[in-house]
């Protein structure tokens, strides 16, 4: 049988599970298909302790601890999924570090710009400190030896290090776009940083000076690794990486004329994993996991655990660092879809957050037993019913129900990629934050509000269309979608470059006013400066949370916003300059731009 064929065949066989609901909960052989031969050792791998990888949920005793983004509280359970104890951190909060040792949890609040430190004893739970951090802490790790906390902001695009008992800052490292999943060697001598937008995850040495080093991802001329959210090591020698590889333009001489994304028939976004060797080994496995959120990995059974938002199930990897690893499916069962974006081990225990129900499952001999919800969202019926709605991936929604509009819109934002759609390169435009008050959507401004681009965009993935109920969940989720954070920049970078921005000279402002920063128009723009009036109708993008929107322009042939105001790309006639711009007049507009 062609690979090709082979590879329906895995996905049919998927999708009918994931269409059919078992009776109770069910153990079954999952797609898992290693790219290569496996990296892994004869000699197990030593177990890794938990704190050294950021995550939603951690065991504590025979109860769970786990940060809900939905309403930001810390939750402490018993056994059964009960509730013990609340505090709470703030909407929207990252992920947790936990200190079993000490008793302290290490909690992002990613709104408030601090970490929370808290003490968690028998049946209670307490601030004791918060530190400030740069803009939008996220992941949390703890050290080997608990002395530091490492934490990844994502809207500054760093890896701050804190002494865990006075807060003291330790280190500050760069990072690339989108930081998600964070995990630090057991030996404590580097850490490994996953990204949202970047073929590649970044090795940070913690003991040295030496610089990022960017390690690739399994991926290919056409297929590009995105929605790294989750990083764990398998003892000392593995990581493992949770991510998807798209396909947003076809192989040459396989484009069809559907106007599907990726401009094929095969569906274009398919979920993995990556095992990385110390000495630059990697694999790829192709997964049986939707929009993978977490890993977990049991070292005294030699075991890795994956789940993800649009998947009711957990994957177990046996054998994971070994040569001859082996899947199985450990399905939920019947009850409210989960949202699973988080795993823990509790001795022979697996935990689950469930996000979409704020709960959690525990998993004990392939038998999965669901608590109760432990706090009420604070969504609307509309609005939650939207959340599930988006992290969907089934017929209604795309061809082969492959595909979930979080896949492209991870985090509610943008991919970074340039699909192939009837023909041209369209980029996969921000969504957080954008949507109230900037009608008309599309690149080519059709769609005349957003239920009407919602059908185009279900139409293009093949779907069979929602109903009016579910469409009016998307809506309503989508427009409360509340705008990214922006980096840090300097005040006086952002007056000046503020003033060149309304100045008469540029004129940017002609087009991109008001709160959404959009005239809601469409304006022409060729491939030359020569067909600049004469070119393709595009419509005005909202210019809110430009920072993490890269690349620009419709087709994305901006790289960077410098690439964009040097006319570095295949777009022209934005502007007609006098002079050209300095670079400190362009740094400046830089910082402007970025901080929107």
């Amino acid at each position: 049988m062609r690979p090709l064929a082979l590879a329906f065949l895995l996905l049919g066989v998927s999708t009918a599970l994931a269409d059919w609901e078992p009776e109770d909960d069910f153990v079954v052989p999952p797609l898992f298909r290693l790219d290569g031969p496996a990296i892994g050792g004869a000699a197990p791998a030593p177990s890794a302790p938990a704190h050294l990888t950021a995550s939603r949920i951690a065991a504590v005793g025979d109860g769970a601890l786990a940060i809900d983004a939905d309403t930001g509280a810390l939750l402490l359970t018993r056994a059964d999924g009960g509730l013990v104890a609340r505090l709470d951190i703030g909407r929207d909060a990252g992920l947790l570090a936990y200190d079993a040792s000490a008793g302290r949890a290490y909690v992002a609040d990613r709104a408030g710009d601090r970490l929370v430190v808290a003490s968690v004893g028998d049946g209670h739970l307490a601030q004791i400190a918060q530190w400030r951090t740069p803009a939008e802490p996220y992941a949390v790790a703890l050290s080997p030896d608990r002395s530091e906390v490492l934490v990844a902001t994502i809207a500054d695009r760093l890896l701050i290090g804190y002494d865990a008992r006075t807060g003291a800052e330790r280190r500050r490292l760069a990072l690339a776009s989108e930081p998600r999943g964070l995990a630090v060697a057991p030996d404590g001598t580097h850490a490994l940083v996953a990204y949202l937008a970047t073929d590649f995850a970044d090795r940070l040495d913690l003991v040295g000076p030496a610089p990022p080093v960017h390690v690739p991802l399994p991926a290919s001329s056409h297929r590009h690794a995105r929605g790294a959210f989750a990083a764990t090591f398998l003892g000392d020698r593995i990581t493992a990486i949770s991510f998807q590889l798209e396909a947003p333009a076809p192989e040459p001489g396989r484009e069809d004329a559907a106007g599907h994304y990726g401009g094929s028939f095969a569906p274009p976004i398919t979920h993995h994993l990556a095992f990385l060797g110390a000495r630059g080994a990697q694999v790829g496995a192709e997964i049986e996991i939707h929009e993978p959120r977490a890993l977990a990995w049991d070292g005294a059974r030699d075991a890795l655990y994956a789940a993800g938002l649009g998947s009711e199930s957990v994957v177990r990897i046996a054998r994971a660092s070994q040569t001859d690893p082996e899947a199985t499916s450990i399905a939920f069962g019947r009850g409210e879809r989960c949202g699973a974006d988080g795993l823990a081990i509790a001795g022979a225990r697996v935990l689950v957050w469930c996000a979409f129900t704020r709960s959690v499952i525990s998993i004990d001999k392939g038998k999965a037993t669901r608590g109760a919800p432990l706090v009420p969202s604070t969504l609307d019926a509309d609005r939650h019913a939207g959340l599930v709605a988006f992290h969907t991936a089934d017929r209604e929604i795309s061809q082969f129900g492959g595909v979930a509009c979080g896949n492209c819109h991870v985090d509610g934002r943008a991919d970074g990629m340039s699909w192939r759609i009837e023909g041209q390169d369209l980029q996969t435009p921000m969504l957080a934050g954008r949507l109230v008050g900037t009608a008309p959507f599309k690149w080519d401004g059709t769609a005349k509000d957003l239920p009407t681009s919602l059908r185009q965009t279900i139409a293009r993935l093949g779907g069979n269309g929602v109903g009016k109920a579910q469409l009016r969940g998307l809506v309503a989720y989508l427009e409360g979608l509340p705008p990214v954070r922006v980096p840090t920049r300097s005040p006086g970078a952002i007056t000046r470059g503020k003033a060149l921005f309304e100045s008469a000279a540029l004129g940017c402002d002609t087009c991109h006013d008001g709160d959404a920063l959009t005239d809601r128009a469409v304006h022409r723009f060729g491939r030359t400066p020569a067909t600049a009036r004469a070119g393709s109708l595009i419509d005005t993008p909202s210019l809110i949370g430009l920072a993490a929107s890269a690349p620009y322009f419709h087709d994305g042939s901006a790289a960077t916003l410098e690439a964009l105001l040097r006319e570095r790309a295949s777009v022209h006639g934005m502007a007609e300059l006098a002079r050209t711009l300095r670079d400190d007049e362009i740094a400046d507009l830089v910082a402007f731009l970025e901080t929107r």
